[in-house]
Formats: structure tokens, sequence, C-alpha cells
């Protein structure tokens, strides 16, 4: 898996090259940085290819290289290159060199996936047990967690922590969850898990997970709305390769926007919400007693119930989409559990809705993208936002 640079990451690096030079201390760190990015890009390189494209001296890159391998990131390649000389050391990324755990917490269960430095999945586990938010609960997901943890084949000191993605808001501090409507519950704190778990615990807003994750691994999405068709439906917003953060800590509810006034009561305590239209919970409710492959197995064979329900469904998610059009003309991103029963037709009438009902057609057609991880996202963006703090403060 290939994680791309944000552009704040970027010239963040850049701009603070310049504005810490004064400081020896500050540039050795800045030089750290940039050396440690450039061969977690490369996965592979020369120190001559490392100071020609950085533009700093051997010496500095080489001192650099050493702290790397001192610190397992770094190892020194059994192979070389020849450079008209001597063969040149060359040093690989240890893609191993630490270990991210992360956990995708939803009210009927949960999962856990350990990845590597690049993100790509070295294990994962179900844990089969509805939340609850009583200390039995809690004690035994942190003894699921650290069993799954001690049966991975690393020491506890390269396991970076744990971070839990759960369907909640959480606090800028990052020290409690203070609206779960979808959990039943509110002043959650993070310490309630780390009472219970011996890595280092991290909590994030699932949806926010899930699109982090698509804004490292799709450089060809700079801004995007990612909805997500999960049983509970979400939406954030992404701008910039980065998730977009509002004025609270959430990067939005998309979720809770109204539809329809009028209609059904949501979960949030409003009524006719995105939520109670286009979740996959609602979808559920009107198919009964059919399960979502029986559903979608009629659907694509023509049953005309079926598809008047999809018709239905997709038209109010059309009517969503539009409705973000309106603030931002952006790309469409869709992600989350549906998709895996969607086909590309699906993704045509969808397509074809939301330009046929978009009132400004000299703006051009909206284009659906999907996720390429659609129901692994939350998680493995759980995971990868440890990851990209070893990046930022290597």
């Amino acid at each position: 898996m290939i994680i791309c640079y944000t552009k704040a990451m970027i010239t963040g690096i850049d701009s603070e090259t310049q504005s810490l030079a004064g400081s020896s201390v500050s540039l050795r760190h800045a030089n750290l940085r940039l050396v440690f990015n450039e061969i977690y890009k490369r996965r592979s390189a020369t120190t001559l290819e490392l100071a020609q494209t950085l533009n700093l001296s051997i010496p500095t890159v080489t001192s650099c290289l050493n702290r790397f391998i001192g610190n397992d990131f770094v190892h020194i390649s059994k192979d070389a290159v020849y450079t008209g000389g001597r063969k040149a050391k060359v040093y690989d990324f240890n893609a191993l060199g630490r270990i991210a755990i992360g956990v995708k917490l939803l009210k009927e269960s949960a999962e856990i996936v350990a990845t590597d430095l690049y993100g790509n999945v070295l294990e994962e586990s179900v844990f089969d047990r509805p939340f609850e938010d009583d200390e039995a609960y809690y004690a035994a997901f942190g003894r699921w967690v650290n069993s799954f943890i001690s049966a991975l084949p690393y020491e506890s000191d390269v396991i970076l922590g744990v971070c839990i993605a759960l369907q909640g808001l959480v606090s800028k501090d990052g020290e409690s969850i203070y609206y779960s409507a979808a959990l039943k519950s509110s002043g959650i704190r993070r310490m309630t898990f780390q009472r219970h778990i011996d890595a280092r615990v991290h909590v994030m807003h699932d949806l926010d997970a899930a699109a982090f994750f698509e804004a490292l691994t799709r450089p060809d999405m700079e801004n995007a709305f990612y909805l997500i068709l999960n049983k509970n439906f979400g939406g954030v917003t992404i701008f910039n390769h980065s998730v977009r953060e509002a004025l609270n800590t959430s990067s939005g509810t998309i979720e809770h926007m109204c539809l329809d006034p009028e209609g059904k009561e949501c979960y949030c305590g409003g009524k006719g919400c995105v939520e109670t239209f286009c979740s996959v919970d609602s979808l559920e409710e009107k198919i009964e007693p059919l399960s979502l492959t029986e559903f979608f197995s009629a659907v694509h064979s023509g049953d005309e119930e079926s598809m008047s329900i999809w018709m239905e469904y997709l038209g109010y998610l059309a009517l969503t989409i539009n409705n973000l059009r309106m603030i931002m003309n952006i790309d469409i991103l869709i992600g989350g559990l549906l998709l895996q029963f969607m086909n590309e037709r699906d993704l045509e009438i969808l397509e074809d809705m939301v330009n046929r009902t978009y009132p400004f057609k000299g703006i051009g057609p909206a284009v659906i993208k999907v996720s390429s991880h659609a129901d692994d996202a939350i998680k493995l963006g759980a995971a990868m936002s440890l990851i990209e703090k070893v990046l930022m403060d290597a």
C-alpha cells in the first residue's frame, strides 16, 4: 500500500526547515524528518541518492541514517550498487520497524487489524460482542485486544499503540467521546479503555478514520465529500488531501442533514435526517425479511418491488449528494458496507440521478468514485493515524 504525501506535510517540512535554520538542534531534527520521509517514500536508497534529492551533505544524511538504523527503522541492504568506484551501501526502510494496531468499534461488534508502517495488513480478528457502556464490556474488550497483540510475532516495544475508531464525536484533546447516539452513550473516557489495554490507547471518530485512510492512499483525490454507506450513514469532508475538521472536532455530520422535516425520527432526536433514508439500517427495515444478499439478487434480477425500494434509496442518496454539491462542487467518494453489493449499473444509475437533478448543468457532470477498501477503511485508517505520527515526528 502506498501512502501519498499531503501538501501540508510536504510544505510543512520545507517551511520548518527554513524557519528553524537558526537553531542547530531544530535544524538537525528537520533534517531527520526530511531523510526519514524520503527513504520511507523510496523504500530503498543510497546515501548519495538521498543527499542529491534533499540537497543535504553526505555526512548529514549518513548521520541521520545511522540514527534510523539504531531505532530499527532502516536496515543496510545485502545488495549494493556500483557508482563508478567502490560499491555503495543501499539502505532499506524497515516496514516492520513499528507495528500499528487499529480497531473499528461498532455497536454490534468490533474488528482489529495489525499493519506494518506502509499500512499492509499483518493480522486481523473480530470481537463478536455488542457494545455496552459497563466495566464488564471494557474488561472483556481489553483482554481481546491484549491477547491479539501478544499473539503477534513482534516485541511489545515496536507496537506504536492502539487507535480505536468508534461511532462518536471525540474531544479535541482526544480524551473523551462527548456524543455517541449510535452507541447510546456519552462521556466515555479514553482512560476507560486504557485501564484494560497494555499498549497506549488513542481514540478517533470512525468516519474520520475512514476518510483519513482514503486521503492518504488516494493521490487522485484532493478534495471530496466521502459518503460511507454503513449500518449508520456517515459523511466526511476531505480537503487538500486531509480530513477537514469543524469548530468542535468532527469533520462534519452529514448524516444528520435534514431531507424531510416531517420524516421518520432519527436517533439524534431530529426528523427526516439523511441517516433515516440512506443508512443500511434504514434500507434493511424496508426489505425485511430479505437479507442484503437476497435483496440485491432480486434487484439485479429485475424484481419490480425490490427495484422500486432501491430506486427510492438511490433517489435520496442523489438528493443528499446534490445538496452537498450546492455547498462545494468537489469529488464524491462512496465507501462502506453497501458498496460490496452494488454493481457498476447501480453506480451509473446513481450518477445519472445526480446529474439529471442538478440545476447548474454548465459546471460539468459529477463523477462518483468508489473506495478501494470499502469495509476496511475505518480500522485501516485508525492504524494509519498512528503511522502518520511516526512520519511527522521522526
